[in-house]
């Protein structure tokens, strides 16, 4: 297996419809890797027979997918909390990626309420792909909207994380330069050796730029590109500092003009 490819990729399944698009995504990614799938649903206690019909009715529909597919698939479902039961399970399976769909009333946003995926970040070990489904009927994405700031912190799983959605999908990238106030007279080194990376696991890209509000610039360009899908870098920020001087990537987060990943690097080595 190729070292940028993933070993094991771990989907959330849940009774909303928005988890079988995640899913959608795991399949592919796995099927270019190729790499083992897990399908992963943790179901509330207090979840309703209807929520978990619709849980097991998603999850079989994926496994059936991957199945077909000849995917090395697991079906796992566990009781529970799923802030406590992910991060272990996670851990379990050895597992280098981790997808996890934001639900239609989750608000990564809104720092001052506590949501399931401020936990998740804080204690899922592997990368992490959070994903805000907006368009159900395109699960494909053919152009691909990559934001990048003057500096990129940690951009090798970043690199690898796109490379492996471009090898899924065969989607255009395009890297989007994004200043507040006014873009330097040359390229970044950051930003050129992201290229360059990107370009050495056979990556083509295309480059805008733009200045202004950053969270307003990247779902203007998101929308008017028609772009299928934006792909941010977790914020660094503090929640302190994100109060003060705000988080581009949740607004972009809260509603995106597309489908789109919040991508988070792993704590650990894969």
């Amino acid at each position: 297996m190729h070292p940028m490819n993933y070993r094991t990729i771990f989907t959330v399944v849940n009774e909303h419809t928005v988890s079988t698009v995640a899913g959608h995504y795991a399949i592919a990614l796995a099927a270019a890797g190729p790499s083992r799938l897990v399908l992963y649903s943790a179901l509330q206690k207090e979840a309703s027979p209807a929520s978990i019909h619709r849980a097991e009715r998603h999850l079989e529909q994926l496994f059936k997918e991957a199945s077909t597919l000849a995917l090395p698939v697991t079906r796992i479902t566990e009781s529970g909390l799923i802030t406590r039961l992910l991060p272990l399970r996670a851990d379990a399976e050895h597992t280098d990626l981790v997808l996890y769909p934001l639900t239609p009333d989750e608000q990564y946003h809104n720092l001052l309420r506590q949501q399931p995926v401020h936990t998740l970040l804080r204690s899922i070990r592997s990368d992490l792909a959070i994903m805000r489904i907006i368009h159900m009927g395109k699960p494909h994405p053919r152009r691909i909207l990559v934001p990048l700031g003057r500096i990129v912190a940690e951009p090798a799983p970043r690199i690898r994380f796109i490379a492996a959605l471009h090898a899924s999908f065969h989607g255009g990238v395009i890297l989007f330069h994004l200043a507040a106030d006014t873009l330097p007279e040359s390229t970044p080194r950051d930003i050129t050796l992201f290229r360059s990376e990107l370009h050495r696991h056979h990556v083509a890209t295309l480059e805008r730029f733009a200045t202004g509000h950053i969270g307003r610039g990247i779902t203007a360009e998101a929308a008017t590109g028609r772009n299928d899908l934006i792909v941010l870098g977790a914020s660094e920020r503090s929640i302190l500092r994100q109060l003060f001087y705000g988080n581009p990537a949740g607004d972009v987060m809260h509603q995106p003009p597309c489908n789109a990943i919040l991508f988070r690097a792993g704590r650990q080595p894969s």
